[in-house]
């Protein structure tokens, strides 16, 4: 079963600085951005978080763990959701 990694730009306040938090997920099927948005408006409002950002959910490819976190940091600063898929 697909392996996501999915990492979101978020805040806990007003004027704080964005953080990125990130979380894994499984799915039988290929997941698209809009179900991705879903899963972290689902975790965002459990944890009382805030999205920062341009609500842009960006695709950043395959590759290894610590190749898909490598990614995440060149996104554009603006973006606020990555995901990609993580290689066993």
């Amino acid at each position: 079963m697909p392996k996501y990694l999915i990492s979101y730009r978020k805040t806990e306040g007003a004027g704080q600085k964005p953080e990125w938090t990130s979380f894994t997920t499984q799915s039988d099927e290929a997941l698209e951005a809009h179900a991705i948005r879903e899963r972290v408006d689902r975790r965002m409002s459990v944890l009382g978080e805030q999205l920062w950002g341009n609500g842009e959910v960006v695709w950043i490819g395959s590759g290894r763990l610590d190749d898909v976190l490598y990614r995440r940091e060149e996104a554009v600063p603006e973006t606020s959701v990555v995901y990609g898929l993580v290689e066993e």
